[in-house]
């Protein structure tokens, strides 16, 4: 595949919603078609700013459909079951194989720790995280913390912000727009994060 090709972003769009749809628990109230979304609009933003190609841009953001549809299949290892379900799907879709693994090789990189090697794994890894940089950072974090709960891997609400400090504090975008443009919110969220850990301590 050669070019940007709207309408195959839009049947990739149309599997993945029809995936999530067929497969929903209310147990995922974070990795869900909201995040989804999040991260997908993320992804073309940041790889519009890295002045992607058309093809790459498009690897990106089919990676970015299919980067948590896993997690509906179970959360342990989820990144792998993301990159199988997409895979199958673009092979299903006579895909060439090079497309196909930079796809499989974004969605794997997102796993955590981040390590991207690439300027596309770069970009998806960024986008996956950028709730932290987000206005909406502690609604998303409260979010989380009761999906985890949900599934019985919960903590008390001051380990949760720990944690969240800690991550956030050693957390690093790859990409020229995350460490200018999401790298301010990020700090901002992380004094956030400082004020409520000491309201709870006081």
């Amino acid at each position: 595949m050669s070019g940007f090709n709207t309408a195959f972003i839009e049947k990739t769009k149309e599997f993945v919603g029809g995936f999530i749809g067929e497969n929903f628990s209310e147990k995922i109230c974070y990795h869900n078609i909201d995040h989804t979304l999040e991260v997908v609009e993320a992804s073309e933003v940041i790889g519009r700013h890295c002045k992607l190609t058309d093809r790459d841009l498009e690897i990106v953001i089919i990676a970015a459909w299919f980067h948590d549809t896993g997690y509906f299949l179970g959360c342990e290892n989820h990144e792998e079951a993301s990159s199988n379900i997409a895979k199958q799907y673009l092979q299903n879709e006579n895909i060439d194989p090079s497309y196909i693994h930079q796809v499989v090789n974004c969605i794997l990189s997102t796993k955590l720790p981040q390590k991207p090697r690439t300027i596309l794994e770069q970009i998806i890894c960024d986008a996956d995280l950028v709730h932290l940089a987000s206005d909406q950072f502690l609604e998303k974090s409260k979010l989380l913390l009761h999906e985890l709960k949900l599934q019985n891997r919960g903590m008390s609400d001051k380990m949760w912000l720990i944690l969240s400090k800690e991550f956030i504090e050693t957390h690093k975008y790859h990409t020229q727009y995350g460490k200018n443009v999401l790298f301010p919110g990020l700090k901002n969220n992380l004094s956030l994060l400082n004020s409520k850990i000491l309201e709870i301590e006081e």
